[in-house]
Parts: structure tokens; C-alpha cells; sequence
């Protein structure tokens, strides 16, 4: 029997951070479709012990812990993602976040519907 010392260890080796198990497999339907999308390299974020996605040394996305997605947009990418994507329930955009937009999906299936964002997201920190 596995001591609970032992099963930390063997959760932080399944997660890239031992933050999330992804039990929806939300963040590995994000990261498959931002990979898609354009170039990115999955490593640690500059902002915590958590999974993110750069592009080059730019960071562009985040898990949080509490399982939303911090993403990366700029201004011009969210000027043209804004019409289509401002009243989606599963994003948020806070003014002062400049650059960010947090993302909410709640099944892998949101990721689909949210392709068009992340095209734009990964376009714009190209």
C-alpha cells in the first residue's frame, strides 16, 4: 500500500506540475489544439508551479489551479476575436489584464467550439 508521501510523488510525475489531474482532459485538449494552431513548446509557467504553453520565450497560456486557462491574446488579437468571442460564457476579459483573456471551458468540447480564439491567440504571439 502506497503511503501518502509516495502518491504526491507518483501525482506530481502524471501532471506536468502536480497542480491538476486534468480529470476532463480540458488542458490536454487545450494544448492539442493551441499545438495546431501554430508553434508552441509545452514547459513550466514563469508565473508558478504550473503547466503552460510558450511560444519561443514567450509565455501564452497557464493552468490555474483552479482549473481556468490564463491565455495570452494581445490587444490587436483580441480587437479581432472580440465580436465572436466577448459574450462566450467561457471567456473572460478583464480591461486591465491588457494582453490576457482567462478561459473557463468545462468539457474538452468547449476547446472545439473556442478553435477560432486560440487561431487568433496563437497568430498573435507568433
Amino acid at each position: 500500500m502506497l503511503g501518502s508521501a509516495a502518491f504526491t510523488v507518483i501525482a506530481k510525475l502524471l501532471t506536468m506540475a502536480g497542480v491538476s489531474a486534468d480529470p476532463d482532459g480540458v488542458w490536454d485538449a487545450f494544448v492539442d489544439a493551441m499545438l495546431a494552431a501554430g508553434p508552441a513548446r509545452e514547459g513550466r509557467s514563469r508565473y508558478g508551479d504550473k503547466p503552460a504553453l510558450f511560444a519561443g520565450r514567450r509565455e501564452i497560456a497557464h493552468l490555474e489551479p483552479d482549473g481556468s486557462i490564463d491565455l495570452r491574446i494581445t490587444q490587436a488579437g483580441w480587437v479581432q476575436a472580440r465580436s465572436d468571442f466577448a459574450a462566450d460564457p467561457a471567456v473572460l476579459r478583464e480591461p486591465g489584464r491588457r494582453d490576457w483573456i482567462e478561459l473557463r471551458p468545462r468539457h474538452a468540447s468547449d476547446i472545439t467550439r473556442l478553435s477560432a480564439l486560440l487561431a487568433i491567440a496563437s497568430a498573435a504571439n507568433a
